[in-house]
């Protein structure tokens, strides 16, 4: 686009404008950049000539198109930061019908923009607001918080909601997730996250079969999401996520709060046993609803496992718990276990879906026994080390020793609180080398276990091919292991001391420069340095204990 061009979108020749605004978006469809609009104050000239057209009602004819124009003019970040301004703000704002729904009396049908007129102007919005600080503050300042309240409020009346729905949430999530004082008036003032959930409630009320199994026995309902809802419903969640992050995961919930959590939950367990259309899109819903879950205080965790009535036929059950939607947790961890190997993402990829599933398992006690036998079955072959293989258990336990100490220290805390804290079982399952570093934090090098917290009846029945092989396992590594060869065997007195000074003289040498420290167990049951080697022989560790 030259000066010319935009000369003439200036004017009132509406097909001429209409004709280069439609070239401009052929060609530049795929485009984020546009360095040439930099050159003779071009880009505020055309910037300043599309929002005239949109501001004069006479040119209604082309504010689709000048619109289409601005949402891919705004992915640029260039000089946005100086181009925005106020009243600029407040014609997209009209422009998506937002205004119509503040102080509504008559109905909402009436005085709407069409369809896509309010897409366009919300997708310009949204590209706006993510690159723009100057935007989302003129945005604070506006009353655009109390439009997408208001019209959330609304949505049945709509007559075109799904379609406009997913843009409302995509701009609700970038306002909260960037603007602290607009997170606060929508959470605090608007009571946006009560109108989020019921909203929530209305899509996977709308989105939920019921289905007849075979002859008629049993009847469920299940939530099956078109891809549009599943869009939806992930924004959704996003925006919950960052009310719910910001107010502070530890501190206590008060009564209204304590209630819309209340409310959320059995929704999120319909969610986490939802189908969509494809693979990818259920691993979003579910990666969405687990950092949600991360933000929820872990007495809610139980209402994810509701009580099984006696017509449900279901394939995940324990205890008399419907535990489908704990089940749809631990394919997510297996999954993002799957995609995370190799790469250099492992705390973003791990560290929701492993917090969850932590505070799942130590405080609820059916979902503990549950992740206990899906992901720590009894042994049957131990002729392999505890990392070696591709169930949950062997990739979890080559987490042990990844240098990303966030997830190993997640990894470690999920496998020992499986183990109801018991330093003999986690060794078991893990191998002693894999364990180490985990017990030596909580002190238990000598063995013993956690806080009792757990009930005393035992859930460890230990298999024939294991109790054939136990005598054999080497705790360390947490295998069999074949005989050994005597390499003494055919060695003189002489050569055997030899070779043992060789080792002490090995030793000396990597103590001297640093290389290693001797340590032995403190009182406390941590690691603790020694001065000399010889206070081994004063102080002699004790024996792990189970």
């Amino acid at each position: 686009m030259d000066e010319n061009e935009i000369s003439i979108i200036s004017s009132k020749n509406f097909a001429n404008v209409s004709e280069i605004l439609e070239k401009f978006m052929k060609n530049n469809e795929t485009n984020f950049s546009f360095p040439y609009l930099s050159e003779n104050n071009m880009r505020v000239s055309l910037w300043a000539a599309l929002f005239e057209q949109l501001q004069d009602k006479s040119a209604e004819i082309i504010h689709l198109s000048c619109l289409a124009t601005l949402r891919i003019l705004s992915r640029d970040k260039s000089e946005v930061e100086n181009l925005i301004c106020e009243k600029w703000m407040i014609t997209l704002i009209e422009k998506a019908g937002l205004y119509n729904f503040i102080d509504v009396t008559d109905d909402v049908k009436e005085n709407l923009p069409s369809k896509d007129v309010a897409v366009e102007a919300l997708k310009c919005l949204c590209n706006i607001t993510f690159n723009s600080e100057v935007a989302r503050a003129l945005c604070a300042h506006t009353s655009i918080a109390q439009g997408l309240v208001a019209r959330l409020r609304s949505y049945s009346e709509i007559p075109y909601k799904e379609d406009i729905i997913l843009f409302d949430m995509k701009l609700l999530f970038i306002l909260t997730a960037l603007r602290q004082n607009i997170r606060a008036k929508i959470k605090n003032e608007l009571h946006g996250m009560i109108y989020l959930i019921n909203c929530l409630n209305d899509l996977v009320s709308e989105a939920t079969e019921h289905r007849i199994e075979a002859s008629n026995v049993c009847k469920h309902q299940q939530v099956v999401l078109s891809d549009k809802q599943e869009a939806i419903v992930c924004e959704i969640l996003k925006t919950q996520f960052n009310m719910m992050y910001h107010s502070g995961p530890d501190e206590p919930l008060n009564a209204e709060e304590e209630a819309l959590v209340l409310k959320l939950m059995p929704i999120l367990t319909a969610l986490l046993t939802a189908e969509t259309s494809t693979w990818d899109k259920l691993t979003e819903l579910h990666i969405n609803i687990a950092n949600l879950l991360t933000c929820v205080p872990a007495e809610f965790y139980q209402y994810l496992s509701p009580e099984c009535s006696e017509d449900e036929s279901l394939q995940y059950v324990y205890d008399g718990k419907n535990m489908e939607a704990l089940h749809a947790l631990l394919q997510l961890l297996q999954h993002r276990l799957t995609v995370t190997t190799g790469t250099n993402n492992e705390y973003e990829n791990l560290s929701p879906i492993l917090t969850v599933l932590n505070k799942s398992a130590r405080n609820v006690r059916a979902h503990r026994k549950y992740l206990r036998q899906t992901v720590l079955p009894p042994l049957r072959d131990v002729s392999l080390p505890p990392e070696k293989g591709n169930t949950l258990r062997n990739q979890l336990c080559r987490l042990l020793t990844t240098p990303v100490t966030s997830v190993r220290d997640l990894v470690a805390e999920f496998l020992f609180i499986l183990c109801k804290e018991k330093v003999g079982r986690m060794v078991k399952y893990t191998g002693f080398g894999n364990a180490a570093g985990h017990l030596a934090q909580k002190g238990l090098m000598c063995g013993g276990r956690g806080p009792i917290q757990y009930s005393s009846s035992s859930e460890d029945s230990d298999t024939e091919e294991y109790l054939e092989a136990q005598p054999h396992i080497d705790p360390v590594v947490g295998c069999t292991r074949p005989p050994r060869v005597d390499p003494f065997e055919s060695m003189t007195e002489e050569q055997k001391e030899h070779e043992a000074m060789k080792l002490v003289n090995l030793f000396d040498k990597m103590l001297s420069e640093g290389v290693v420290k001797p340590a032995t167990i403190g009182p406390d049951g941590k690691p603790k340095p020694l001065e000399h080697v010889l206070e081994m022989r004063e102080n002699p560790p004790n024996r792990p204990q189970s």
